[in-house]
């Protein structure tokens, strides 16, 4: 309540040349006050009244329609509404709805704030419902004019991005948009039984929002379940469920889940049907993309895979609204290759766009957050094009940073993160191309602002020795007949493989990159750590 919806709404409907429909008000004009009904009939009532609207209105076409504050958080009205309609949540805090509902002599009769202080009660609502609404693409409306967020909706409702990607078993479309994630069947074509492979975490968030699936299989989160084991659970549930091969297997979640759902849809059957649906910035802009599949053993990472290309790719940008800091921010690391690989117009991009977490619910930052994606995608989707199968030795080029991020992993047992590693891995490829005479000075530097800037550490915390390092780099897959193999960079946009650098020339760069701190401490800087705590 009071956070806009229906102000916004008649706006948008205008906007857009449609009607515009206040559920409240329709209840009202049928069924009486809102408040007489909770009073006569009680809350049960008002909300069977609430889901047979939902019913009703969902079968229509051309509408703006503002929903009751707790409408939406009915599964069955999400199902109905969401069936021909996207879906978005207006925010604002709790001061702004106490100012907004108790100032205007129109706002009266809530029946949830008759309560001796109804602003502790707005409090307490928010705290009820904040899960829960975190689970829809959200715009705050703190302090901001409704036109300005009627048009923001207006140019997100307008569509969604669509890029084609060609492979040797078939093309198939990347997908990106804001609120797509209900539209799963229609922007991927599919047709037949669906099951869904998710972790227990993004399931709570976002597993409704994909609608009625014939089986949804829910694994523990984490790195730990990225494992033959894991894909043998997922096996033995597809099995006894009886799921045959026109199904279609649907990954909804981080890189872990894309590579056990891509690992099963290959094997399971001699091969299935596969969609992606990935929830933070990595699995959008990286691991989805290309069909790389990788499962970890206890000797190594991603040390047994294979190629299995999906069908679709959806990456709905409003789930990385929920995304924590710490993950949205190590996500911006592979942002950053992509733009040293092959593009200094996402670089600037990235220094001159609003798109930092704190601004994640501002006017434009979902617009910002899809062309973000939209631009790092579209280097990968070229260059997984040219080399599908990592033949010609194009692809080797995404590796930029990796061999270094990989021993920092290793070294760290964990406690870095691959996007936090690969950030230092940038720095230390850099400082490696000018070392070996390959960039010009000042490369290194550049690199090291642009990590610095999305608030990622450029240094290697003390306590790791070097050498240690360069032992776990002998055990990457990324070497060849046991030499160490290095993406380096001549300039942005300029990357190349190398592989006769010497152990000594990787210690120099290792031993001038240390910085204060423990082996444990997570890359990221001083000010995005305190954010997140």
């Amino acid at each position: 309540m009071g956070t806009g919806k229906t102000t916004v709404g008649q706006q948008l409907a205008r906007k857009l040349g449609r009607e515009f429909v206040d559920t409240d008000l329709v209840i009202e004009e049928r069924h009486g006050p809102v408040h007489e009904i909770f009073e006569s009939q009680g809350e049960s009532a008002f909300r069977d009244i609430e889901r047979a609207l939902a019913e009703e209105l969902g079968v229509r076409k051309g509408l703006v329609i503002a929903t009751g504050g707790r409408m939406l958080l009915d599964p069955e009205n999400f199902r109905a509404l969401s069936k021909n309609g996207r879906i978005f949540c207006l925010v604002a805090t709790p001061e702004e709805i106490y100012d907004r509902v108790t100032g205007d002599p129109a706002r009266v009769n809530r029946p949830l704030l008759e309560v001796a202080d109804p602003k502790q009660r707005i409090i307490e609502l928010l705290g009820e419902r904040g899960p829960d609404y975190e689970r829809f693409p959200q715009l705050t409306t703190d302090q901001i004019e409704p036109d300005v967020i009627a048009e923001e909706l207006a140019d997100l409702w307008s569509g969604h991005d669509t890029y084609p990607i060609a492979s040797p078993s078939g093309g198939y479309e990347f997908t990106v948009g804001a609120g797509i994630l209900p539209f799963l069947h229609q922007l991927a074509s599919i047709h037949g039984p669906v099951a869904l492979i998710t972790d227990d975490v993004v399931h709570d968030l976002y597993g409704h929002s994909l609608g009625d699936t014939d089986l949804t299989i829910t694994l523990p989160a984490g790195r730990h379940q990225k494992t033959v084991d894991s894909v043998q659970v997922v096996y033995n549930r597809l099995l006894d469920a009886g799921i045959d091969r026109s199904a279609t297997i649907v990954s909804l979640g981080t890189s872990i889940i894309g590579d056990i759902a891509g690992f099963t849809a290959a094997t399971y059957l001699r091969g299935v049907e596969l969609v992606h649906c990935p929830t933070n910035l990595i699995a959008m802009i990286d691991t989805s993309i290309g069909g790389k599949v990788g499962l970890d053993t206890a000797q190594g990472r991603n040390l047994i895979g294979l190629y299995k290309q999906p069908k679709a790719v959806l990456a709905d940008v409003a789930t990385l609204q929920t995304l924590p800091d710490r993950d949205f921010y190590s996500g911006m690391a592979e942002v950053i290759k992509h733009g040293l690989i092959a593009s200094s117009f996402l670089l600037d991009h990235i220094k001159e766009t609003d798109w930092r977490n704190s601004t994640r619910l501002s006017p434009g930052a979902l617009a910002n957050l899809q062309y973000l994606v939209a631009q790092a995608i579209q280097i990968k989707i070229a260059i997984v094009q040219e080399d599908p199968y990592e033949e010609s030795g194009r692809r080797t080029v995404l590796n930029l940073g990796h061999t270094f991020a990989y021993a920092i992993e290793h070294a760290t047992a964990g406690e870095w993160n691959h996007g936090e590693a690969v950030a230092v891995g940038l720095v230390a490829s850099a400082r490696l191309s000018e070392l070996t005479g390959h960039a010009a000075s000042g490369l290194a530097d550049l690199v090291e602002s642009f990590v610095a800037h999305v608030g990622l550490s450029t240094r290697i915390p003390d306590g790791i020795p070097p050498r240690a390092l360069i032992e776990a780099m002998h055990k990457d897959k990324k070497r060849l007949g046991g030499q160490l193999r290095f993406v380096l960079l001549r300039d942005v946009g300029d990357p190349f493989v190398a592989d006769d650098i010497s152990e000594s020339q990787v210690l120099e760069v290792l031993e001038g990159m240390y910085r204060s701190g423990s082996a444990g401490s997570p890359g990221i800087t001083g000010e995005i750590a305190a954010h997140t705590a």
